[in-house]
């Protein structure tokens, strides 16, 4: 069984009404109102089952009220709050289903592409179900030539328009991180994997910004300065799961995170420019004052090969 998207349309529905819930008829009140009803409402029956296979496949508890006249309502929203991977499907599928209905619009409607998902992202999903070493065929940006090896698939993580795949390299047991769109070729191998009880994919990513894994970089209170601005863009969209804002006023808000200031993270802090600063510790404002300087020369620099117009 998989999730659908009635699954997720009532998980959603159900979560937005928050505490106080909906009776079977408010539900169908909204549900007859979408194109995929196909003019049906849900029979009590149906809606039972759903019930059961929401909380199978999304961990997800829809208990009844009886009072005020058996009103739905989810008793562990905390596992959507929480749960990445749930909210990133909630939210997904809801706008798939939005776009959906507007397909009249899709010269209108411009998305960004993931094409690192487009060829061995459900293989790679269906090695880490069986636990199955998978042998794929890499291509680094740092090297010519591309290498065959065998790897363990413990987690994939999404990042900045591309999927990335954690896997232990069975030749030298080490987790490696591995980017979908250069893997040029995938195969099963009849070998298995243990995952190690102590592995849990949150917490082995939970100090970092993105993919870059260095334990070497110590984790550090780090405060920003965003100014009145980019204060906004941090609050809606925060850098980190840590981040929590400490100080607010008219000109600037600034923000206190949590992590190992590696170097996808400095290049992140670079990319809204002069908006942002950094506060403390000193030794990343001085790391940041490096790579400033490092552009700041680069454009000093006068270009050794003049740009000719075609």
């Amino acid at each position: 069984m998989s999730i659908s998207y009635k699954h997720i349309w009532v998980t959603k529905t159900l979560y937005q009404a928050g505490e106080r819930g909906l009776s079977l008829q408010e539900i169908n009140q909204k549900w007859l109102k979408t194109d995929f009803s196909g003019g049906e409402p849900i029979s009590r029956q149906s809606f039972d089952r759903w019930k059961g296979q929401i909380l199978d496949l999304l961990g997800v508890i829809i208990d009844c009220r009886r009072k005020g006249g058996y009103r739905y309502y989810i008793s562990n929203p905390e596992v959507l709050q929480r749960g990445h991977l749930n909210r990133w499907l909630l939210d997904t599928y809801s706008t798939l289903n939005t776009l959906s209905q507007n397909i009249a619009l899709k010269d209108r409607i411009l998305t960004e592409e993931i094409p690192s998902s487009r060829y061995f992202l459900q293989d790679i999903l269906e090695a880490m179900q069986e636990s199955r070493i998978i042998e794929i065929t890499y291509k680094n940006f740092h090297y010519r030539h591309s290498y065959t090896f065998p790897v363990a698939p413990y987690c994939i993580k999404m990042f900045q328009k591309r999927w990335y795949m954690l896997a232990l390299s069975i030749k030298d047991n080490i987790l490696r991180i591995y980017s979908l769109d250069r893997i040029t070729d995938l195969e099963f191998t009849d070998q298995n994997f243990t995952l190690p009880d102590d592995f849990h994919a949150q917490s082995y990513f939970s100090s970092y910004f993105g993919i870059v894994h260095d334990e070497k970089v110590q984790i550090q209170r780090i405060v920003i300065r965003a100014d009145k601005n980019h204060q906004h863009y941090l609050r809606t969209l925060p850098l980190h799961d840590s981040q929590k804002e400490i100080f607010t006023c008219e000109e600037y808000a600034d923000f206190e995170l949590y992590l190992r200031p590696t170097y996808d993270f400095c290049m992140e802090l670079l990319r809204p420019g002069a908006m942002i600063r950094v506060l403390e510790p000193e030794s990343l404002r001085q790391r940041m004052k490096t790579l400033a300087q490092e552009i700041l020369d680069l454009y000093h620099e006068s270009p050794k090969n003049t740009v000719k117009n075609p």
